[in-house]
């Protein structure tokens, strides 16, 4: 059991005794009128017990931040408008609210929906049952309790309990849970699966490679938690504001009293005026967006970046991976040196990709995997442009044209006639031998997502890459992007993003994660691509796409625009509950015991309010209620006021 669920229960139980008690005084009333002074002291009795926690808490909350402080904020109305009623002997009317604030708030903590419901599904998929094998044994077991390079077997119907690699078997696996694809994903021997996941109708035999808050799923609730924590700017904007309202409030109940002599009257007012609708106006918002996203497969790490999402103009791509699909593929091999055959320059160049981990690095190291692969000594990594080792005494370097033109060597190629392929070019004792060619296909939704960016009204696309102007004006064609910088080192990246916010732009910024990690961290959002199971470009990006469609990146603006829209619907419904319930106060329309119903009802509102972005579907769901003809396209404040 949480502290959360032992908190309640002694609330409840202090609830319980509280009423008992009222019921008792208003009985005695009833049955003994004469009986004055029991009357007064089981009402008395009541009202300090159910005060006991809200006076405790705004103790324990005074030096605090975050929640705590708003919670104080709200508790300290509470607090005055029971000292007022223990002061003029209404024992009964301050137990009666104190009783009704208090249910209340325990009803807000149950209520309130996004990322506790989130959470709460992500411990439920962290406490799963395992079936270990050791040698011909095999045992169930806690998920927490396995280790790395334990074996697991999965059979159909179950979840996969921890991250792993698969030894045998084959199976459809639903990671819906993860990215929000409802698309199942084969796997067989050699496949990554990941804690969470469902096997839907194979036996696995699996080696364990991250278990507990080491799998991608515990990475993924950590973050969550942290971006719970975190704080929009529209929320502290508000609470620098908040500094004004206490005096105010104090100011008209005074003034209340002065002037009726009627001291309900005054702790009326006090308790209609609880902010709770202002304090829960953002954060309630926010973090039920953070939880549809993560449901999207959208992990938003700060609140902070939902808010600034919305006011993107400008958007710049990485080419490799992020508008293709970063599967490169040796197209073809141009040998120089009439003295070697195909296989010898694979040979020599799969032994120096095979030592990175750079897309066109994998694609002839793939080539060159059957080989017979010589030995290579005083290996160098330039980063950005290529790579070079001495093998069997002669220099050998593979990379770039241009790097290998700045290195003296003459090419025995024009780079600029080759517009469709990627070029790497090998070269051995200063001499160009051999040419690989490499393809990369355009992903296919990359033309959709860039139509729906479009019609969000986001006109500026710029694509940042390390590849050859050529193949890269080749992309930039194919889905109208305009603005093209290639051959670009990670450096050249960065300095273009600052240029462009210098320019007064709001950059967004996606890429893979990886190489792309400092030009990420210079946008004012950073999403990376595919982040399921890659540990760095989770924690690298502002917002991670856990599976590879870019469609959920118009997904992203959408939320966010929605999201600032039902924030400034609770404020200004905040606002009006308030002003209206502290006018009606001050006339004596409304007694204590009814402002209390009135406070309640303006934080539900603002609570089931802020919930309806549980039910945000994407781009889908909010183009199909668009009222648009088809030759017009929705902006992004049309479509996020949709339903909103």
């Amino acid at each position: 059991m949480n502290d959360l669920d032992i908190s309640t229960r002694q609330r409840l139980r202090l609830l319980f005794i509280a009423t008992a008690l009222m019921l008792a005084s208003v009985i005695t009333g009833w049955l003994r009128p004469e009986q004055e002074a029991l009357q007064g002291a089981l009402a008395l009795l009541g009202t300090l017990i159910v005060a006991t926690p809200i006076v405790r808490g705004v103790i324990t909350a005074i030096r605090a931040t975050g929640f705590a402080a708003t919670q104080f904020y709200m508790d300290q109305y509470v607090v005055l408008a029971l000292a007022a009623c223990l002061a003029t002997g209404k024992y009964l009317t301050g137990g009666i609210v104190a009783i009704i604030l208090l249910f209340g708030q325990m009803l807000e903590e149950r209520t309130t929906v996004g990322v506790e419901m989130a959470l709460a599904k992500l411990r439920q998929l962290t406490r799963l049952k395992a079936r270990r094998v050791r040698g011909e044994t095999e045992d169930e077991c806690e998920a927490g309790d396995l280790s790395v390079g334990d074996e697991i077997l999965i059979r159909p119907g179950e979840a996969v309990p921890a991250d792993a690699t698969v030894l045998t078997g084959h199976a459809l696996i639903d990671q819906s849970r993860i990215t929000g694809e409802s698309v199942p994903v084969e796997v067989a021997a050699g496949s990554e699966i990941y804690a969470g996941t469902a096997n839907l109708n194979g036996s696995l035999r699996a080696r364990v490679t991250g278990a507990g808050r080491a799998t991608v799923m515990g990475r993924v609730q950590s973050i969550i938690e942290e971006a719970k924590e975190s704080e929009a700017p529209i929320i502290s904007l508000a609470e620098d504001y908040a500094r004004y309202y206490t005096p105010l409030i104090l100011l008209i109940a005074a003034s209340v009293f002065f002037f009726t002599q009627d001291i309900e009257r005054a702790i009326a007012v006090l308790v209609v005026s609880i902010p709770c609708a202002f304090v829960l106006a953002s954060p309630s918002a926010m973090v039920s967006a953070i939880a549809a996203g993560s449901r999207l497969g959208l992990l938003i790490k700060s609140v902070r970046h939902l808010e600034t999402a919305r006011l993107v103009d400008t958007v710049v791509f990485d080419k490799t991976g992020t508008l293709t699909q970063g599967r490169l593929e040796l197209e073809d091999v141009l040998i120089h040196d009439e003295t070697l055959t195909r296989d010898e320059v694979i040979r020599l160049a799969a032994a120096l990709e095979g030592q990175s981990n750079h897309p066109v690095a994998r694609a002839i190291a793939l080539a060159g995997q059957a080989l017979d692969l010589p030995v290579i000594e005083g290996f160098t990594e330039h980063s950005g442009l290529g790579l070079e080792a001495s093998i069997e005494g002669q220099q050998v370097q593979i990379g770039r044209s241009s790097w290998l033109m700045k290195s003296g060597i003459a090419l025995a190629i024009e780079p600029a006639s080759f517009t469709r392929q990627s070029l790497v070019l090998l070269a051995r004792g200063g001499r160009h031998i051999a040419t690989f060619l490499l393809a990369d296909q355009l992903r296919e939704e990359t033309r959709e997502t860039l139509l729906r960016l479009r019609s969000l009204g986001i006109e500026d696309f710029h694509m940042l890459t390390g590849d050859r102007l050529e193949v890269a004006q080749h992309i930039a064609a194919s889905v109208g992007i305009t603005h093209i910088h290639a051959e670009c080192l990670p450096e050249d990246k960065v300095k273009h993003i600052r240029d462009l916010k210098a320019a007064g732009k709001r950059v967004l910024v996606i890429g893979d994660g990886l190489n792309d990690a400092p030009a990420l961290a210079e946008g004012d959002v950073g999403v990376a691509m595919g982040a399921l199971g890659n540990d760095v470009t989770v924690h690298t990006s502002d917002v991670a796409l856990m599976s590879n469609d870019l469609r959920r990146l118009p997904d992203l603006l959408l939320l966010s625009a929605r999201t600032v829209g039902v924030i400034n619907q609770n404020l200004l419904c905040g606002f009006g509950f308030i002003m209206l319930a502290i006018t009606l106060s001050s006339l004596g329309f409304v007694n204590p015991i009814a402002a209390a119903f009135i406070h309640e009802f303006s934080a539900f509102f603002v609570i089931f309010n802020s919930a309806r972005l549980m039910r945000f579907d994407g781009w889908e769901e909010t183009a199909a209620l668009t009222p648009k003809p088809e030759s017009e396209t929705p902006s992004l404040n049309e479509l996020a006021a949709l339903n909103a």
